[in-house]
């Protein structure tokens, strides 16, 4: 019974994720639209890339402040996650440095983690995707960052 109570609790709980504006980059569709449906029933909204070049434009064109997090795949057509990763690191959106950005993959080696964190991501879920591990992972990501865990506190660090 005591699993049930703490489901309850989970329940009852504000998700981190509520009223996050999240970019989902995944190359597979079906894995997008259940993780963007999951995100969406937590109170966040997502928009979606296929891929790392498509991630990297999307958030380049973006108005600062407006994405909270990106969800990176990292094993994708066109540019890989990795890839995708060092060139919003390196561009010159003026939260390129500062967006939290989490590794998807497999691949949950000690190697691909810290491959995940070379190449510019702040942390690594491994799949497949377990709500309970993404949400804990980005208040993780967010409280290292100073706490920027609500519209207000987003507009207050992105000014």
């Amino acid at each position: 019974m005591q699993g049930g109570n703490e489901k309850d609790s989970a329940q009852e709980e504000e998700s981190i994720v509520k009223d996050k504006h999240i970019l989902v980059v995944e190359d597979i569709e079906v894995n997008r639209l259940i993780l963007c449906k999951i995100l969406n029933t937590r109170g966040a909204t997502c928009d979606i890339a296929e891929n790392g070049q498509e991630a990297v434009d999307i958030f380049n064109a973006s108005e600062p402040g407006k994405y909270d997090i990106i969800l990176m795949d990292v094993q994708m057509p066109v540019l890989d996650g990795y890839g995708a990763t060092r060139a919003i690191r390196a561009g010159t959106h003026p939260c390129a440095k500062k967006i939290p950005i989490i590794a998807m993959t497999a691949n949950a080696f000690a190697d691909d983690v810290q491959a995940a964190l070379e190449s510019g991501m702040n942390a690594h879920v491994s799949k497949p995707i377990v709500l309970a591990q993404v949400e804990r992972t980005i208040r993780e990501v967010l409280e290292s960052q100073g706490g920027n865990t609500t519209p207000e506190d987003r507009a207050i660090k992105t000014a």
